[in-house]
């Protein structure tokens, strides 16, 4: 997702900056910080620009063992600690902010979620309300703040796609436990674009980043492998074989969470792949002429 934004960012004729915790990276854009205390590059100094904040350890990367959970909320908490204390010292002068959150944030429930919607004591809406009360505390320094609760990201470089069609090539799709679990998700593309729309209006408070038609997995998986043109058989995958490869992390797979987009549709913004049909008809097609 960042590579995107960092693209159209850049198509616009913006000058991005990139903060890295990777001090071996060579490019003048990319900018060190060490969130874990509270350190970037004293050299570099921001004016007048707009912070987006997508920094986090990735949920889905490693099982959840303890430390690594407590790394999943750390890492999302000492970034806005960090960008904080940086804006309250001056050495960044922002006139927006944007901070991430998730689709986590939700109970699991047949319920349509809106932003006014509580959490819950999972682990996940545990972590997205302490994520958004670091990125709300920026609010008290008089700038904007809004949040994006970012549902599952459909994108052929990362995001949920490439896990769920990994099988595809062997002619075969895993369905976890029936597929009848709601989805919320959204195209990459739009994805960047709305972050930049709520940043570009300054838009304050919380939206969620979800395509408004949310569909059962089952719909998600057979509507990739129609715009694959490739033969493959779905067949189901129970839900006990799932929690035995993955531990907790499989609840948010198994999860069911319906969030609407109201808010942000209120808001103006208008979806260019709102369907999942002609999001996987676009991602496949991109696919296809990579690969040609």
């Amino acid at each position: 997702m960042g590579q995107h934004l960092q693209k159209l960012l850049q198509g616009r004729g913006h000058q991005v900056s990139i903060l890295s915790t990777r001090k071996q990276i060579n490019k003048s854009n990319h900018i060190y910080w060490d969130p874990t205390v509270a350190y970037i590059d004293p050299d570099f100094r921001c004016q007048q620009g707009i912070l987006i904040n997508l920094a986090g350890a990735g949920v889905a990367d490693k099982r959840w063992t303890a430390k690594r959970k407590e790394e999943i909320r750390l890492s999302r908490i000492q970034s806005s600690e960090t960008l904080y204390q940086a804006i309250r010292g001056g050495q960044l002068n922002v006139q927006s902010y944007l901070g991430a959150s998730a689709i986590g944030f939700y109970a699991a429930d047949d319920k349509p979620h809106v932003e006014t919607d509580p959490g819950d004591q999972s682990f996940l809406s545990q972590v997205c309300q302490q994520w958004e009360q670091s990125s709300l505390r920026i609010a008290q320094l008089n700038i904007p703040v809004s949040i994006a609760r970012i549902g599952i990201v459909m994108g052929q470089e990362g995001g949920a796609l490439p896990a769920l069609t990994q099988s595809f090539s062997f002619g075969i799709a895993g369905i976890p436990s029936g597929g009848n679990q709601i989805y919320s998700w959204i195209h990459v593309e739009d994805l960047c674009h709305l972050l930049l729309f709520l940043a570009d209006n300054r838009k304050e408070g919380i939206y969620n980043a979800v395509a408004p038609t949310p569909v059962s997995l089952k719909v998600l998986i057979h509507s990739a492998i129609r715009a694959s043109g490739k033969k493959v058989l779905s067949m189901p995958v129970p839900s006990f074989l799932l929690k035995l490869a993955l531990g907790e992390m499989s609840i948010e797979v198994l999860k069911s969470s319906s969030v609407r987009a109201d808010k942000i549709l209120e808001a103006g913004f208008q979806f260019e792949f709102p369907e999942i049909q002609t999001c996987m008809n676009d991602l496949f097609a991109v696919k296809k002429v990579v690969e040609v």
